[in-house]
């Protein structure tokens, strides 16, 4: 009678650790790109901002553009407002999500605008995606993604909420333009997280707070560990004492080449100087302050 075989879990090809970056009136943890790899799937930027106090009026990011890319801001913790030049606005509070196509080009701003005490603590992970070749030039749109919207599955030990793309039986509430995924998983200490991921999928997984084993590998607060192709699963122990947070991204394979400029991601430098001119020309469009 022959072994039933266990699916293969993915491996760690490599772990990095975020480095600093100024983004407004603070500082962030930015985890991707990174010098040897810029993309994990279409996920091209990772930024993890706070936890901090925030005073109103006085921080957040203010007026600036982007295109080529769709933003998405996951929040931890606090309450935030988004504006932009084509007419959206959006206020999202503590495990909610703003996702913003920015397509051919778009003016926004993020400002924090608490409401009680708990929300003056700011604390979040902002990504970029990159849109698919021919999704370059569309206009931009946003999507509001309130907590009460986002999937959430358990499993013992665990709680996973699925933004976009779909994984433990749920799927997420985002409308994403290309393959992906992008889930928030929380483990009790102990715990392990095994669950099926599609085999044409790269994965990454960014650890917000605590100590993450995947296979022989360890990455703690602040590092991104880069996951092999080969493997069917993905499995996530908690191996610290403390409840372990990660925020699982991936999906198919960013459509190069990416040239990165700023704000703006797109696939040659024709396009980068096309953008550019946009913005100083006001073809984007205005947000006021």
């Amino acid at each position: 009678m022959s072994a039933v075989a266990v699916p293969a879990a993915r491996a760690v090809e490599r772990v990095v650790e975020a480095g600093l970056a100024p983004v407004g009136t603070f500082s962030v943890r930015r985890a991707l790109p990174d010098r040897q790899r810029h993309a994990i799937g279409p996920w091209v930027f990772l930024d993890h901002f706070g936890p901090f106090r925030v005073t109103p009026g006085h921080d957040g990011v203010g007026a600036h553009p982007h295109a080529g890319i769709e933003t998405v801001t996951y929040l931890l913790s606090g309450r935030q407002q988004h504006r932009d030049s084509a007419g959206h606005t959006g206020i999202v509070s503590a495990l909610g999500a703003q996702w913003m196509t920015a397509g051919r080009g778009i003016v926004h701003a993020e400002t924090p605008v608490p409401l009680t005490e708990d929300e003056h603590t700011l604390h979040g992970i902002q990504l970029w995606t990159t849109l698919p070749r021919l999704a370059k030039q569309m206009a931009p749109r946003y999507q509001n993604l309130a907590a009460d919207t986002v999937a959430e599955v358990r499993r013992e030990g665990a709680r996973l909420r699925v933004v976009g793309g779909e994984f433990a039986g749920a799927r997420g509430p985002a409308e994403a333009l290309m393959p992906l995924l992008l889930v928030h998983a929380t483990l009790d200490p102990g715990a392990t997280l095994d669950e099926a991921v599609p085999a044409a999928f790269e994965l990454g997984v960014y650890v917000i707070g605590g100590e993450a084993a995947i296979g022989e590998a360890r990455a703690s607060t602040g590092s991104l560990a880069f996951l092999e192709a080969e493997g069917e699963r993905l499995r996530i122990a908690n191996a610290g004492g403390v409840p372990l947070e990660v925020m699982v991204l991936g999906g198919t394979p960013a459509e190069g080449p990416l040239v990165f400029h700023g704000p703006f991601v797109m696939n040659n430098v024709e396009q980068v100087r096309a953008a550019e001119i946009a913005y100083r020309t006001g073809r984007m469009g205005h947000l006021e302050d």
